[in-house]
């Protein structure tokens, strides 16, 4: 099964928005990719400044979070293909970069959860 589009190329290099209204499947979808406590370590590494994989190893090891680079590029493609994370091709290697717009998206309507329920 092919995973929700959420309005946002992953490989684009370009941070994108989620459309205003998305569908339950695919809140669903950003919700599991911020369900690992890896994924949220690379996010808060890439706050500060877009990184190639190594570098997110070394940084993740750095904070006792140590992974194989293999693992850590698993997660990074998690949060691609839910349009948290943009990945750009830099010859051999690839540049990671947190997508604001789509992470502040999902907390609006994560947001508007609360409060419809309050």
């Amino acid at each position: 099964m092919k995973e929700p589009s959420l309005g946002v190329a992953p490989d684009d290099g370009f941070p994108g928005v989620l459309p205003p209204a998305f569908d339950d499947e695919t809140l669903a979808h950003i919700a599991k990719a911020l369900a690992h406590p890896a994924r949220i370590a690379l996010l808060r590494a890439l706050k500060s400044a877009p990184s190639c994989c190594g570098h997110l190893v070394q940084d993740l090891a750095r904070h006792d979070r140590a992974l194989a680079q293999s693992t850590v590029s698993q997660h990074l493609n998690v949060l691609v293909e839910a349009g948290l994370v943009t990945r750009r091709s830099c010859g051999v290697e690839s540049s990671y970069t947190m997508n604001v717009g789509a992470l502040d998206s999902a907390l609006q309507v994560f947001c508007e959860l609360v409060e419809d329920g309050r």
